[in-house]
């Protein structure tokens, strides 16, 4: 009888074992198949965000009067809170209009090029003090918020929102058609 009693009991420990293991189980893979839906939401949002960015360019491309802005040029950076070095906290320097002029027109040698064809891009462009704005770039760029699944908040990401960026380039064209 007392071996009846102690198999039993035995059964309901291992009964209970098991339901434990499930449910620490059916938790992770409800954390991962949660994961995956948000950021596959997140590339999603991503792609329209750089598909609205690459519209924006191509309309600001066509305009009558070139909208330049620039592109920023890094020469270092300061650190965030994030304590990781070139991540979207981090502060770039002011963009120095000379070492762009130094770095890549003047490594062109503008003054042979003009003894060759005289009033090339080149040499107008190692002439000019903002030499990047004669390429006639213009800027698309969309950003979205983004809200995060209540499960992603509590135990992996402890944001309510994720900001996702679209940025795209083109050159302006209505000069040329």
């Amino acid at each position: 009888m007392k071996i009846k009693e102690q198999s039993g009991q035995a059964l309901r420990q291992r009964s209970g074992q098991a339901i434990v293991e499930l449910v620490v189980a059916l938790v992770v893979i409800l954390v991962l198949v949660a994961g995956i839906i948000q950021v596959s939401w997140l590339g999603i949002h991503h792609s329209r965000a750089m598909g609205e960015a690459r519209r924006l360019a191509g309309v600001k491309s066509m305009l009558d009067v070139s909208s330049f802005e620039g592109p920023r040029f890094i020469e270092a950076c300061t650190v965030g809170d994030d304590g990781i070095a070139l991540s979207r906290d981090d502060g770039a320097t002011a963009e120095d209009p000379a070492v762009f002029t130094s770095g890549i027109v003047r490594y062109s040698h503008p003054t042979d090029i003009n003894v060759i064809r005289p009033d090339n891009p080149v040499s107008v462009m190692a002439g000019s003090d903002l030499p990047q704005a004669m390429f006639g770039l213009v800027q698309g760029e969309k950003k979205d918020m983004i809200e995060l699944m209540p499960i992603i908040r509590q135990l992996i990401y402890r944001a309510d929102s994720v900001e996702v960026r679209g940025s795209a380039w083109m050159t302006w064209t209505k000069g040329i058609y």
